[in-house]
């Protein structure tokens, strides 16, 4: 089995440690880990898989004992749980930061920094945009030329940082005439820890699509929004439409052989409210609907 430093999801880990057990014909049943936890139910690790239910610190540190994790494997797991856990997104990075230095303490690099830092930073994105748009040399003369067309500025420090990270990443290259090129026009990202780094772009980004309400011209800029009353089955309907639109931006902008500017489009939905009809079971299930 592979070390838990491995790992950046600590259910995808305790199903391999349950799969290892089985085969080494060790108990691994949920009355099992129910007994040694000392938990009073037997469903309680299949809750815990599932989702349902989550890890306290004091609950993870039981269990790592009963794993008989080492002092460095116990501390990775409590902060594998704390990350998977967080609510919040600044809460997410605080752990993120203290598992890369786990893994680092290990001698593993699996988060994978450099692209946690491309979606991290917003403006690197912008920066590899423009690059495809003009013929760009590493020269301070074009750090500093493409630093003053981005919006909001940047230094030339940062646009010097982004081409060494994009490089780095194989997403640009340097041809024959010694200009930069991009080495596809589009970039997907990845799953799993990617995803902690897309949140932080998405969150700078929603933060720039505030500003830019005073920063441009009605003619320069388009946000709509619409608050709408619907069911889930419209909602998965509505979000299908909108990753077809998203998708059929990203076709019609690869086409472009004129592109002279870089925008950020935003595609949004999310609720307001919670479900009436689960809020009428949940108070059901209360006892303190009102029979009226």
């Amino acid at each position: 089995m592979k070390p838990i430093t491995m790992y950046t999801d600590y259910r995808a880990f305790l199903r391999e440690v349950i799969r290892e057990r089985k085969l080494c014909g060790l108990p691994c049943s949920n009355r099992w880990f129910a007994m040694k936890m000392k938990i009073n139910s037997s469903s309680w690790l299949t809750s815990v898989l599932q989702g349902k239910k989550g890890l306290s610190k004091s609950t993870a540190n039981r269990l790592s004992t009963i794993l008989k994790h080492s002092a460095s494997e116990s501390r990775y797991f409590e902060t594998l749980v704390a990350f998977n856990q967080a609510r919040t997104i600044a809460e997410r990075n605080l752990y993120y930061q203290d598992l890369v230095s786990l893994q680092k303490f290990n001698n593993i690099d699996l988060l994978d920094e450099d692209r946690y830092d491309f979606y991290s930073n917003w403006f690197i994105s912008v920066v590899r945009a423009l690059m495809g748009m003009f013929h760009f040399r590493a020269s301070d003369e074009d750090y500093n030329r493409l630093a003053s067309m981005i919006c909001p500025p940047v230094t030339g420090a940062q646009v010097r940082k982004s081409v060494a990270l994009l490089e780095k990443l194989k997403l640009i290259h340097v041809d024959k005439t010694g200009f930069y090129k991009l080495s596809s026009n589009a970039i997907k990202s990845r799953e799993n820890t990617n995803s902690l780094a897309i949140s932080n772009f998405q969150l700078e980004t929603m933060r720039l699509a505030q500003e830019a309400l005073d920063r441009f011209s009605l003619d320069q800029r388009y946000i709509g929004t619409a608050t709408v009353g619907i069911s889930e089955k419209t909602y998965e309907k509505i979000r299908e439409i909108l990753i077809d639109a998203s998708n059929r931006i990203a076709e019609i902008a690869n086409m472009d052989i004129e592109a002279d500017r870089v925008y950020q489009i935003n595609i949004q939905v999310f609720p307001m409210s919670r479900s009436v009809e689960k809020t009428k079971i949940s108070s059901r299930e209360s006892g303190n609907e009102n029979p009226d």
